[in-house]
């Protein structure tokens, strides 16, 4: 998905092409976003299926090769998670601010035609979030940001927000949660994962949280005192960046002091800033030790037999050893022919 090509004119006299939302793709799109209910027949239960994530983005995509429309771009960004992950909602939503930035006046849902009521528009927006904190609850797109994957580990596994506050006692594991992760593991799949991949997922953040706040700068322009309220949205996301900091330990995206999504407004900017220890990083001897620790633990649970945790322990008395010390551990025989050779005597 380019949406450098989507964000083209589509007509010189309709800039945004038509409005879609009876053609049938549309349609398709709106159904194919809609999950299998839970049937109970007899004795046989049925669970609740997921929303078929690759027809929708197939025919969001459609449409918005015809047409300019910010319901088809939310649709998109919900159904992109899960094939493109982080880097594919952030071209989502590049995508939603290019529409609103550059086709204000013709993107669909259009205005009012009377009053230039912008209450259809800013609906769309809002589905984006949802409501988290009210009765109506988050959106689609909001519930697939919080189970986006972070980390990506053979060894250890793949881990998203909504697993690591559950590691981190933030919140209790859902009745369908198979495995209940722990801080150690979570770290060491941290660790286990590919740096550049999670600098690319941070990245991806970024440009989600860039966007978001762009978005909402265009209502506050257009329509002053009204818009759609995406400030936990923002929050979510820098509480993903922030995971991606602490247990990644890779370049912060806030400077030192606003890294709390707590104290960070949507509407305030973001700047590259230094990398900082965090509870994955490796910046010491003692953090050294934490992540050995955190690597045997995982072995005495998830392969009781195998012999590496003997030897890691191993490893983990050295840390902090002098040269002669590691010799001896290792290499008994060889101590007197180091002495030998750097004139050391028994005594020293």
């Amino acid at each position: 998905m380019d949406p450098a090509v989507l964000l083209q004119s589509k007509e010189d006299d309709a800039p945004s092409g038509d409005n879609l939302e009876y053609d049938p793709t549309f349609t398709d799109m709106e159904l194919a976003a809609q999950p299998g209910e839970e049937t109970v027949l007899g004795n046989e239960t049925t669970d609740a299926t997921d929303p078929d994530y690759r027809e929708v983005e197939k025919n969001a995509l459609a449409v918005l090769e015809r047409s300019h429309d910010i319901r088809a771009a939310v649709f998109l960004a919900d159904a992109i998670l899960h094939s493109e992950g982080l880097t594919g909602f952030a071209d989502a939503t590049t995508l939603l601010r290019g529409c609103l930035e550059q086709y204000w006046e013709t993107c669909h849902p259009e205005l009012d035609e009377d009053d230039g009521d912008p209450i259809m528009r800013i609906n769309a927006v809002q589905d984006l979030c949802g409501q988290p904190d009210d009765m109506a609850g988050p959106s689609p797109v909001y519930r697939s940001l919080r189970r986006a994957a972070l980390s990506d580990s053979r060894g250890f596994g793949r881990f998203s927000l909504r697993d690591i506050e559950v590691a981190e006692g933030l919140m209790t594991a859902p009745a369908n949660m198979d495995s209940v992760p722990d801080t150690p593991t979570v770290s060491a799949a941290f660790q286990d994962s590919d740096d550049d991949d999670l600098a690319a997922r941070l990245a991806a953040i970024e440009t989600s949280i860039s966007n978001v706040r762009a978005i909402s700068a265009v209502f506050d322009e257009q329509t002053p005192g009204q818009g759609p309220d995406l400030g936990p949205l923002v929050k979510l996301l820098q509480q993903m960046a922030k995971r991606l900091r602490d247990y990644g330990s890779i370049a912060a995206a806030i400077p030192e002091g606003d890294d709390d999504p707590d104290t960070v407004e949507a509407g305030s900017s973001a700047v590259v800033g230094p990398a900082a220890g965090g509870m994955g990083g490796i910046n010491s001897p003692s953090d050294v030790v934490n992540a050995l620790d955190r690597i045997i633990g995982y072995y005495q649970r998830a392969e009781p037999s195998s012999p590496l945790p003997i030897l890691l322990d191993r490893a983990k008395r050295l840390v902090g050893a002098d040269f002669l010390t590691i010799v001896g551990e290792l290499a008994p025989q060889g101590i007197s022919n180091v002495q030998l050779i750097g004139g050391i005597d028994d005594d020293d």
